[in-house]
């Protein structure tokens, strides 16, 4: 159990860095159709955590990858890239918040 929270914990720290700017309490300011509620994801085809990660790697439409070895150039993000474990963590982290309805995590905006 520890290992999970820890887990967890580390993935709301590498959600807060790399994702919250567009997808604040599991949203997406971008486009409405794509937040990371359980609906839009099984609706968008991306509910697992494999597909989670995939996305997250290389990107998806306005979505752009982060993955160390993500092309397109144009896909990917112009920041730093994240290491393969982190998007694992991201990918796990996100699924558990969308099971559960976007728990607030530590950094929500109010």
């Amino acid at each position: 159990w520890p290992q999970d929270a820890f887990a967890q914990s580390q993935g709301a720290a590498l959600f807060r860095k790399a994702c919250i700017g567009c997808h604040d309490t599991g949203g997406n300011i971008l486009q409405p159709g794509a937040t990371l509620s359980m609906k839009d994801l099984e609706r968008n085809g991306v509910a697992t955590e494999e597909e989670i990660y995939n996305i997250t790697y290389y990107g998806k439409g306005r979505m752009p990858g982060y993955g160390e070895q993500c092309t397109p150039r144009g896909q990917c993000t112009f920041g730093p890239r994240l290491p393969e474990e982190d998007i694992k963590m991201l990918a796990a982290f996100v699924k558990s918040q969308a099971e559960n309805g976007w728990p607030k995590i530590d950094g929500d905006v109010e």
